[in-house]
């Protein structure tokens, strides 16, 4: 199955105030605890701050590749 997981990381810009944006993942694996240990193993050792908002089923069936 795939999953869309959107993860909210914060960054601090040039001028030392924080902006926030949201990046979407599409993450495949069996459940939903998997996503999530993906995700963590993605962003494991970034210095930045980001949290796991939302992990949601797709309709995706299979990605293609050339």
């Amino acid at each position: 199955m795939f999953y869309i997981a959107k993860v909210k990381v914060k960054t601090e810009t040039d001028e030392g105030k924080i902006k926030k944006t949201t990046e979407v993942y599409l993450v495949e694996d069996d459940v939903i605890s998997g996503v999530e240990a993906q995700i963590t193993k993605e962003f494991q050792g970034a210095v930045t701050d980001w949290e796991l908002v939302s992990v949601a089923e797709t309709k995706i069936l299979k990605v293609l590749n050339a």
